[in-house]
């Protein structure tokens, strides 16, 4: 048998693909809502959603949407108390690298507070060939902050 070359093993590391990552974004998003409700009726309304978000916390150190800023935008219809709607965010993170993420509105709790579904789209740098997402619930509390507690995964690669 013959002894493979110190330097091939080497170059077989260098162009071997990098193995992808999958990790826990779960935590909260923090910013500011400049939500306007447009009731049409009793039962129907349809609510221009805009927060800009400054910031996520979460319990993994790693997780790389913590240092995520920047708009989300969309619409909300609520039709005899049904939910539905979307938007998109446009985040740009430490390393100036930006993502796109796409939410979709299913529900809202008793306390008023938007819930549904989230997932990354792509964007630049590390986020071009991620994927994944989870669930949110969004809204403002009685003191006027808001927050939008994430739940998901990305695979990073």
């Amino acid at each position: 048998m013959k002894p493979i070359p110190v330097s091939a093993i080497v170059l077989m590391s260098l162009v071997a693909p990098a193995m992808a990552e999958t990790v826990d974004v779960s935590g909260t998003g923090h910013g500011t809502a400049t939500n306007t409700p447009m009731p049409v009726n009793d039962d129907l309304v349809v609510v221009h959603a805009i927060t800009e978000y400054t910031g996520f916390d979460g319990k993994n150190p790693d997780n790389p949407m913590a240092s995520f800023k920047g708009p989300c935008f969309g619409s909300i219809l609520i039709n005899s108390g049904a939910v539905s709607g979307g938007g998109n965010c446009h985040y740009t993170d430490a390393d100036g690298e930006m993502a796109v993420i796409t939410w979709t509105a299913d529900g809202m709790s008793a306390e008023g507070r938007t819930q549904g579904t989230w997932e990354i789209v792509g964007g630049s740098g590390k986020w071009s060939d991620s994927n994944g997402g989870g669930r949110f619930d969004a809204g403002t509390d009685d003191k006027g902050v808001y927050t939008n507690n994430v739940t998901g995964e990305l695979t990073m690669p």
